[in-house]
C-alpha cells in the first residue's frame, strides 16, 4: 500500500514499513520473509515480533539502546514474560531464536514512545510516524483486554506525545491495526486514550475486596473469551503497573500479593 511517492506499507502484524526503497521498519511476524533487503532494518523495539528484519546482512541494523536486552532469547523472554527458563508451553511468542547484532545510526530521526517496553520508539519517514505499538487497532485492543505495557503509565504520556505531533503529521501507521487516513487514526489513538481510562476503572471495580494481579487479569478476561496461561502472565505485567498506582492497600496473603482499593 503506497502512502506516498517514498513510502510503502505492507499489511500484517505487524505492518512492515519500507522507506525511500532502502529503509525497512519492523520486518517481523507473518512478513518474516517477505524480501525486502534494505540497507537499513529499524526495530520499533526488541519484541519477537518485530527484529526479523535485523538478522538481514544490512548495513544498519538499529534497535533502541534501552531495549539491547533482546539481543538474546534470554533477553527476549524476560522483556515479554518477566521471566525466562529452559522451553515451555507459556513461551508462545518466541518467534526469534537466534542471536542479534546491531550496528549503524538508524539514518531517520527516532521518537522516544516509551511505556511498551523501555527502549519502545517510533520512526519520522517523510513526515509520517511509524508508531510501532505505542497504540492498538480498536479490535486488536477489545480482543486482548490489556494493552502491552511494561509501564502502563509512561505507555499513556507517549500517547499523549503522539496526539500532540499528529497535528503536524502528514499520518501516523501503528504495528497491529489497520493502516488509515489521518482523520482515523487520530480516531483510534483516541479510542486508545479512553480506553485505558476505562481500564483503569474496571481494575479499580477489580480490587475491592482485594485480589492478586492475576486474579484481576482473569476477571476481566473472562468477559471476551477463553483465558490461557500466557495471556495471564503477560496481561499481568500491565496489570500490576496499574495496581502499584490505584491500590490503596497493597498486603501479602497466601494466594500472593494482594490488591485493594
Amino acid at each position: 500500500m503506497k502512502l506516498s511517492n517514498s513510502v510503502e506499507v505492507f499489511p500484517g502484524s505487524p505492518n512492515v514499513l519500507v522507506y525511500d526503497r532502502r529503509v525497512v521498519v519492523d520486518l517481523g511476524g507473518k512478513l518474516s520473509s517477505l524480501n525486502l533487503e534494505g540497507e537499513v532494518q529499524l526495530a520499533t523495539h526488541g519484541h519477537m515480533d518485530h527484529i526479523a528484519g535485523l538478522l538481514r546482512p544490512s548495513k544498519v541494523k538499529y534497535l533502541p539502546k534501552e531495549d539491547l536486552w533482546a539481543l538474546s532469547l534470554l533477553g527476549r523472554r524476560v522483556m515479554t514474560y518477566g521471566f525466562s527458563s529452559k522451553d515451555s508451553p507459556i513461551f508462545t511468542y518466541d518467534l526469534v531464536k537466534d542471536e542479534i547484532s546491531t550496528s549503524g545510526d538508524p539514518e531517520v530521526e527516532v521518537i522516544k514512545l516509551p511505556g511498551h517496553t523501555p527502549g519502545h520508539s517510533g520512526y519520522i519517514l517523510d513526515n509520517l510516524l511509524y508508531a510501532g505499538d505505542a497504540f492498538f487497532g480498536r479490535k486488536i485492543l477489545e480482543s486482548f483486554v490489556f494493552p502491552f505495557y511494561l509501564d502502563f503509565w509512561a505507555a499513556l504520556d507517549s500517547l499523549q506525545v503522539i496526539k500532540e505531533m499528529m497535528r503536524s503529521l502528514n499520518n501516523v501507521v501503528i504495528s497491529h491495526g489497520p493502516i488509515q487516513e489521518k482523520r482515523k487514526m487520530s480516531e483510534t489513538l483516541e479510542f486508545n486514550i479512553s480506553y485505558a481510562e476505562k481500564l483503569v476503572s474496571w481494575v479499580k471495580d477489580s480490587i475491592s475486596y482485594g485480589a492478586t494481579a492475576e486474579e484481576v487479569v482473569v476477571k476481566l478476561m473472562s468477559k471476551v473469551g477463553e483465558v490461557r496461561p500466557t495471556n495471564v502472565t503477560l496481561n499481568s505485567i500491565t496489570a500490576k503497573s496499574i495496581l502499584s498506582q490505584v491500590a490503596k492497600e497493597i498486603r501479602v496473603e497466601e494466594r500472593g500479593v494482594v490488591y485493594k482499593a
